[in-house]
């Protein structure tokens, strides 16, 4: 599985001062694979075709030698990680499930390791990942907590997370946040409340709801990417990621929404979804410094695909860049605490490391996480 890659720039400009211009030719990017069938998404329209400033291409390709992380005891799947590096550490928290953890229903394990190719193990190193945040008994997560995705902003971590009532999920899936100073003892924020709802645009054979949600820091903008299965602008199954905006981390005020003339205020999260930005679900977003774009990582049959936009998501700065690799269920990109990508420690001005963690066995549910 290549899972460790990095993002070249040849560069027509400099990006960084004291960057040198490069003259190496782009290799071609690998366009995301074609639905199968049935209506697609709304894509969401690049406004003006652009000549890249920079030109990219996949290089390095590495694998971790075998799985890097699984819940121990009885857990039957293992998928959907977040992944922070913070320092010297490289945290991961993702779904499982624990039959020691009450209630019965989806966990979110948490585990840390020196290195991305693991083990992943609890904070001591000593024992196995730990179940750090389950199914609150009641509420619109009384049974099941998934898809985790942590960002830190100001010393305080933000877990935001789909939440089930039950196994019936009948559109009734829902994004909840919480917060914590460690990441690992969490407690749950907006009174308990869901703070994305699906929006009932349209109801298909899908009856997920809303979850999956991927968080990221920028510029005083907390940005929120998600499925809605019940979107106007979702495809025939239910495919699509939406995006909202606010500058408060639970989301009940100053809420923007992406349309298909850009951001523009809504009353609240469950307003119409007018526009995806990708034809995937389970997708992963990052903000990216040196090629001042976002990131979108989402599974085609190339491999992870990363389709990137700029700041506005007005245009699409650069052509995507797949990186192969089996999966199925993910992918999760290394990002630091604001969501955004590392920097390369030995090519910051020419280099991205781009580095994906997500499960590539399916018996019965993903596992076996690899790097």
């Amino acid at each position: 599985m290549a899972a460790v890659v990095q993002i070249v720039l040849l560069m027509t400009l400099a990006v960084l001062s004291g960057c040198d211009d490069g003259s190496s030719e782009a290799l071609p990017a690998q366009s995301p694979a074609s639905p199968l069938h049935g209506q697609q998404p709304r894509q969401h329209p690049a406004q003006q075709q652009v000549e890249p400033k920079l030109k990219l291409r996949a290089v390095n390709h590495r694998q971790s030698p075998g799985v890097v992380a699984a819940g121990w005891a009885d857990a039957p799947y293992n998928y959907g990680p977040t992944v922070m590096v913070e320092g010297d550490r490289k945290r991961m928290w993702w779904c499982s499930q624990y039959g020691a953890a009450k209630p019965a229903g989806d966990d979110i394990l948490y585990g840390e390791a020196r290195t991305l190719d693991g083990p992943f193990r609890d904070a001591s190193g000593t024992q196995g990942p730990k179940a750090v945040f389950s199914g609150s008994r009641r509420g619109f997560d009384a049974k099941h907590t998934c898809d985790p995705s942590v960002i830190k902003v100001d010393g305080v971590y933000y877990l935001y997370y789909t939440g089930a009532r039950n196994d019936d999920h009948n559109f009734g899936n829902a994004i909840g946040v919480a917060t914590s100073r460690d990441g690992i003892t969490w407690r749950r924020a907006n009174g308990g409340k869901p703070i994305v709802t699906p929006s009932h645009g349209r109801k298909r054979d899908n009856a997920y709801g809303v979850g999956q949600p991927s968080a990221v820091y920028l510029d005083g903008w907390f940005y929120l990417m998600f499925t809605d299965t019940t979107a106007e602008a979702a495809g025939w199954n239910g495919a699509g990621q939406f995006l909202l905006r606010s500058r408060d981390p639970r989301f009940n005020s100053g809420v923007e929404a992406l349309a298909p003339t850009g951001f523009k205020p809504v009353p609240n999260t469950a307003a119409p979804r007018e526009s995806s930005l990708v034809d995937a679900f389970s997708a992963d977003l990052m903000w990216v410094d040196v090629l001042d774009a976002f990131a979108i990582a989402h599974q085609t049959k190339a491999g992870t695909t990363l389709t990137f936009w700029d700041r506005h998501f007005t245009v699409n700065p650069f052509p995507p860049v797949s990186i192969r690799g089996p999966w199925r269920e993910g992918p999760g990109l290394v990002r630091t605490a604001h969501g955004h990508a590392p920097l390369s420690e030995d090519d910051p001005c020419g280099t991205v490391p781009l580095d994906v963690i997500s499960g590539t066995q399916k018996s019965g549910a993903p596992t076996d996480m690899r790097h």
